[in-house]
């Protein structure tokens, strides 16, 4: 199997080590999130141990279970930005860190200058990590969504 996501693959128990570790950022979150907000803590869960079960047998129903849980947070924090923005909120920070993560996953993808799948710093681990915290961020920091009027 071809590298993607720049990590290494291994032979070993965790395909790419780095990539799986980190996409438990997702869990984290999940229970941070779950006593306000278990819909939102669910999806972050399943969109942990989708992604860490990918990087670590990619394949198969992990594929799966990384791509469907990870469209079903797009769509849940879309709605979130969506019903903030319809009652006057920007949430700001949520926005910077998610793109500061988005510039991490596009330079970390395979065949980039910045790839190096050996390397201890994986851009796509680094990903992880800045997406989890941005859905923390959007999900814990939402306040009263009353418009005036």
């Amino acid at each position: 199997m071809e590298p993607f996501d720049c990590e290494l693959l291994r032979t070993s128990l965790l395909a790419q080590p780095l990539n799986s570790i980190s996409a438990l950022a997702f869990m984290v979150v999940a229970a941070t999130l779950w006593r306000r907000r278990p819909d939102a803590a669910a999806i972050a869960g399943a969109t942990g141990l989708g992604s860490a079960w990918f990087h670590a047998a990619p394949g198969g129903a992990a594929s799966w279970a990384h791509d469907i849980s990870l469209y079903a947070l797009i769509a849940v924090a879309a709605i979130e930005l969506w019903h903030r923005l319809a009652a006057g909120q920007l949430p700001v920070l949520a926005l910077a860190v998610f793109l500061v993560g988005v510039v991490c996953w596009s330079i970390g993808r395979t065949g980039s200058p910045f790839c190096e799948p050996g390397s201890l710093l994986q851009w796509h681990a680094a990903w992880h990590v800045l997406a989890a915290t941005a859905v923390a961020v959007l999900f814990s920091t939402r306040d009263d969504l009353k418009t005036e009027g």
